[in-house]
């Protein structure tokens, strides 16, 4: 049996289980005599697993014994030097590569897509963001990601960078030219980071794009509950190079976990990657079969169509096509529309935007699942085309501002770094009367969680004009003190 078929961390739980050892610690409902009768009936067998911080088995924050081998068997599965795993989300992971990479006022350059997590940790370590620019497809209305050529660019005009991050792939599955965009920052010295929440599967199917350690990258956040078999809060963090310090990540890891991390959520990163590491290959190759079916079939209905990576090519390098964009354009529906119909059918999908819906095909689905949607999406094209659903636009939630104008993300300006703004007195302004003041805030719409304005940056013309086409369609933004947006908080002058 290799050392990839054990499941160091699962069996000590386990072990530690039969012991019986009578509890005299955390947590209070002592392995299950006490929880909550509903808690009791969802979890019952897995009660007495809740555990606290054991020294008879092993800590988070600096594992010595089997969380230590689960960790290292993850690292050499994916081809790194080091592993931590999180309880707290790939946000946690981001924000530890971030501060444990630059500090105040050092420079790190980062994509415009970048995750509102980014920004975090921009706060936290009190570095400086320089933007990348971001292509944008208009046809589809998404991002497609920094090119090499703006990479580079970027990474000439700031020889004062510490470090790069990438974003790969993107939420749709559209992945840089990361092995080139590597390559020329660290002839810059550059450390690159990855946040690469959407891509653990990778490197378990050839047709799919590079892995982002396999690509040179020195630190990778992989949201392992998104696409592979984790619960949902855990992720982990991959780490190889000398360029990086190892102790530093530990430590800033160390601050932004939970002192008292939950043992189940740590062994179920211990079962994802034995998983992985036993029937990875087979469950990813079903994975990529269901997803070119889904699309495949998706083609035979009228009014519907797929993106597709020719469609991509000339300007992206990689495309992960168990990310499914299907758009309604030509039935006249907005994606919100789109998604309200299909909810009617019993489908919940991941992301809404423009004239599309994304779903995810992952190692969790199966022809069953894949044929409801495609009936689902059958349904929707019917009743559009024979009339017995009638497009209003307005109920579309204003059609008219789904242009490309509506979907562009602004360009972002910085003026002060986002640690000092957050920290800065600040006053409620009308949302009307903010235009070239600096957020006091950070405001995003989820999905995809990409701030359309950070803390720290003006309020420009084309951010104001984007929370209005974003009320006008009935998004709900994230993290605004006023939720309608009215007002909006702002550095005082």
């Amino acid at each position: 049996m290799s050392k990839q078929e054990k499941m160091p961390f699962v069996e000590a739980l386990e072990a530690y289980k039969e012991q019986h050892f009578v509890p005299f610690h955390t947590p209070g409902h002592k392995i299950g005599v006490e929880a909550p009768q509903r808690l009791k009936d969802w979890m019952g067998p897995a009660l007495p697993y809740d555990l606290g911080v054991m020294y008879a088995l092993d800590d988070l924050h600096e594992p010595e014994g089997a969380l230590k081998e689960a960790q290292d068997l993850t690292a050499e599965l994916y081809g790194a030097d080091h592993c931590w795993f999180s309880i707290n989300g790939t946000t946690a992971l981001i924000e530890a590569m971030v501060m444990g990479t630059v500090g105040p006022d050092e420079t790190i350059i980062i994509p415009r897509e970048a995750h509102r997590s980014v920004i975090s940790g921009l706060v936290l370590s009190g570095a400086k963001p320089v933007y990348m620019d971001c292509q944008f497809d208009e046809r589809w209305g998404i991002p497609l990601g920094v090119s090499l050529e703006d990479a580079v660019r970027t990474m000439e005009a700031h020889p004062e960078a510490k470090a790069i991050l990438l974003v790969y792939p993107n939420y749709y599955g559209v992945g840089v030219d990361i092995v080139n965009i590597v390559k020329e920052a660290h002839k810059r010295g550059l450390i690159v980071l990855v946040d690469e929440a959407h891509g653990p599967h990778l490197p378990f199917d050839e047709s799919l794009p590079i892995g982002a350690i396999e690509a040179g990258a020195d630190l990778v956040a992989q949201s392992t509950h998104k696409s592979v078999g984790s619960l949902t809060q855990t992720s982990w963090l991959l780490g190889q190079g000398d360029m990086i310090n190892k102790r530093r990540i530990t430590q800033m890891h160390q601050m932004l976990q939970s002192t008292s991390p939950n043992y189940i959520f740590l062994a179920s990163l211990d079962m994802a990657r034995y998983q992985l590491a036993t029937a990875g290959k087979a469950l990813v190759s079903r994975t990529v079969e269901l997803s070119l079916y889904l699309r495949n079939e998706l083609h035979k209905i009228s009014g519907v169509t797929t993106m597709e990576y020719r469609d991509i090519q000339d300007r992206v390098a990689n495309y992960d096509c168990t990310k499914v964009l299907i758009d309604a354009k030509e039935l006249g529906l907005t994606g919100i529309v789109f998604e309200q119909m299909l909810r009617k059918q019993r489908i919940e999908v991941e992301l809404v935007q423009a004239h599309h819906i994304l779903v995810l095909i992952t190692i969790g689905d199966t022809k069953a699942s894949v044929d409801a949607l495609i009936k689902a999406v059958k349904t929707v094209s019917d009743e559009v085309l024979n009339g017995s659903y009638t497009t209003d636009r307005g109920l579309d939630g204003n059609f008219d501002v789904l242009s490309k104008d509506s979907a562009v993300l602004p360009e972002p300006v910085v003026r002060v770094t986002p640690r000092n703004a957050i920290y800065a007195h600040c006053e409620q302004v009308p949302l009307r009367d903010a235009l070239h003041r600096i957020a006091g805030e950070t405001i995003a719409y989820y999905p995809p969680g990409i701030p359309c304005v950070a803390v720290g940056e003006v309020i420009s013309e084309s951010v104001l004009q984007y929370i209005e086409n974003r009320k006008a369609l009935g998004y709900v933004p994230n993290g605004a003190d006023d939720m309608t947006l009215e007002t909006i908080w702002v550095l005082q002058e």
